[in-house]
């Protein structure tokens, strides 16, 4: 992560002429989007996007980078319907085409998130349900990198004398569940800092979110609900710049670093 995005000629629907790095207008995050015609995830993944346009209006562009032939591309009912940048750089997996700077190996969908200085913060293979919520989630909130396990960010996180109390926000499908372990904690000043308390969760169990996200509006589209939670964990002997959060010390588990306090 953090190398420079590659800048390249692409076509979109009506076969006008474009550079990726157009998408950067007003210092936007760049969302790419690689994906085909014949890949079910990236049609469930639209719903969750489109949303997230929304949320993100006018601090996060799409470009949606297919990677059929022109002519399949633009004949395509699904293709007419996307809302954001959509465009094809005609050389499909070949290499010396888009994808092959970003990625070498022929899979949809593929998702890479720019910064506006056009630098690479994010990538991800498939459609995790949640993720783009939680990506947008994070963005919105205190600045931190919640890019290993995007959907859970950090909302509102409250210094005190008496603790650190942190706010998060978890996507998932519907019906599904994720567990904070009671052994969580932050890192800062060369120091682990325990967990105290919880509320909003039971800790080392299942909890399953709730609250519906949003409503589905794309055919293949999935439901999303989220739980709001918050974490206590022992003061900071003094208040650092940033810190990490890590649920635990196992190699699966959701770790956001970064995270700035002011």
């Amino acid at each position: 992560m953090g190398e420079k995005a590659v800048d390249t000629e692409l076509f979109d629907m009506q076969g006008n002429k474009h550079r990726l790095f157009e998408a950067f207008a007003d210092g936007r995050y760049v969302l790419l989007d690689f994906w085909n015609l014949h890949c079910g995830s990236c049609r469930k993944a639209e719903s969750e996007l489109l949303e997230v346009y929304d949320r993100m209006k006018g601090r996060l562009e799409i470009v949606a980078i297919n990677l059929d032939s022109i002519s399949e591309w633009q004949a395509h009912e699904w293709s007419k319907k996307i809302v954001w940048k959509n465009w094809n750089d005609g050389k499909k997996f070949k290499e010396g085409g888009i994808k092959s700077h970003y990625y070498d190996f022929n899979a949809v969908p593929f998702y890479v998130l720019l910064s506006p200085d056009g630098r690479i913060l994010w990538e991800m293979t498939g459609y995790v349900t949640g993720s783009f919520l939680g990506m947008t989630e994070a963005l919105n909130g205190p600045k931190q990198d919640n890019f290993a396990n995007p959907n859970l960010a950090i909302r509102k996180i409250d210094v005190g004398n008496k603790g650190t109390t942190i706010s998060f926000r978890y996507y998932t499908e519907k019906g599904f569940w994720f567990s904070i372990a009671h052994d969580s904690y932050l890192t800062a000043n060369g120091k682990k800092y325990k967990l105290t308390a919880a509320d909003g969760i039971t800790l080392d169990e299942n909890n399953t979110p709730q609250t519906k996200a949003y409503t589905v509006r794309a055919k293949y589209g999935i439901d999303i609900n989220y739980c709001d939670f918050t974490l206590i964990f022992e003061p900071f002997d003094t208040i650092p710049t940033t810190f990490d959060f890590r649920a635990g010390d196992g190699e699966d588990v959701f770790v956001i670093r970064n995270v700035s306090v002011n």
